[in-house]
């Protein structure tokens, strides 16, 4: 260990602090239209990501724009979308911005940061897994009040053909499955919740407060998010990926007959691929249908989805969770 400082989740040998490589997610919140959000995390370098863009298969005039400026982010984006801002420490064990506890690894040059902010981030809060049924509502243990982003993969091979509505039910975030498009059924998957809440608070261990109130235990999974710029990203490790319909397509049958062809959806889905790698997709084919018009109809596909490397979630849930 190249560092003094241990912190294990309750009741394992995993060690928080020194097994996980953090960028705190600060934030993922639905935007449009052009706007800005200032944050107050003194310390902390900002970035920004977009997910959920769209552009048309043909000719595309939309465009969508991100920047951070100090604490500030600021947008302009052609439809709603979704945004994800993470919050990295300024580099340096001499900087004396950072409010609180400090620990570095300093075997990396320049030092590696490695212990919990001074705010709750997007923590591992609920993992569920399922065989959705079409239509079906799901029940969280997150009130919908409280920040959330989910992620899904298949359980059993390939993907999971899953996609879901999130709607409010009795104070609940809460996902309404798709229904039936009679090609590829909902399968197996297992879910991956992350809220900026604080799940079972170990009786003892590594606590961080903020003015009085605690702000992350030792117990935390943090969210580690990527981006992925859409189509298919591999991996040694389970991959899952966030929620939504990602595509509408369209291949003309005959080319005297614009309107005439296949039609498909595809949605975000992580699993495994044709060669059997873990993987997380933008492509995964969920509904298609034969269409016949007198012109081609509308195309489009998202820019960007989420998605997480699972391994560490799947091996310590349990235990962090307290479930």
């Amino acid at each position: 260990m190249s560092m003094g400082h241990q912190a294990f989740v309750k009741g394992t040998s995993f060690d928080v602090l020194n097994a996980m490589s953090f960028n705190f997610v600060a934030d993922v919140t639905d935007i449009s239209g052009s706007g800005s959000k200032s944050y107050s995390l003194p310390g902390f370098i900002l970035s920004a990501a977009l997910m959920n863009t769209f552009s048309s298969a043909g000719t595309d005039n939309r465009s969508y724009s991100v920047s951070v400026s100090g604490q500030t982010v600021s947008w302009s984006v052609a439809n709603g979308c979704k945004m994800m801002v993470t919050a990295t420490p300024a580099s340096g064990a001499g900087s004396n911005l950072y409010f609180g506890f400090t620990l570095y690894d300093y075997s990396t040059n320049p030092p590696t940061f490695k212990i919990a902010p001074d705010f709750t981030p997007y923590n591992l809060a609920q993992v569920i897994d399922l065989t959705p049924g079409y239509g079906q509502i799901l029940q969280t243990n997150i009130p919908a009040s409280v920040p959330m982003i989910a992620f899904h993969r298949a359980l059993n091979g390939g993907y999971d053909h899953v996609w879901w509505e999130e709607v409010n039910q009795n104070g609940y975030w809460s996902f309404k499955f798709r229904g039936n498009t009679g090609l590829n059924a909902m399968q197996a998957c297992r879910i991956y919740l992350f809220a900026k809440v604080m799940i079972n608070a170990p009786n003892w261990g590594f606590f961080l407060y903020r003015q009085g109130q605690m702000v992350w235990h030792n117990n935390c999974l943090p969210l580690k998010m990527n981006i992925l710029n859409g189509g298919t990203v591999t991996s040694s490790v389970p991959l899952a990926s966030t929620n939504g319909v990602t595509s509408c397509l369209f291949q003309v049958s005959d080319p005297a007959f614009p309107g005439n062809g296949i039609q498909w959806f595809e949605c975000a889905s992580g699993g495994t691929n044709s060669s059997g790698a873990y993987a997380a997709t933008a492509n995964d084919r969920y509904m298609q249908n034969q269409v016949t018009g007198t012109s081609r109809p509308a195309t489009w596909v998202a820019g960007t989805v989420g998605y997480i490397e699972c391994n560490i979630y799947d091996a310590y849930y349990k235990q962090a969770l307290g479930v």
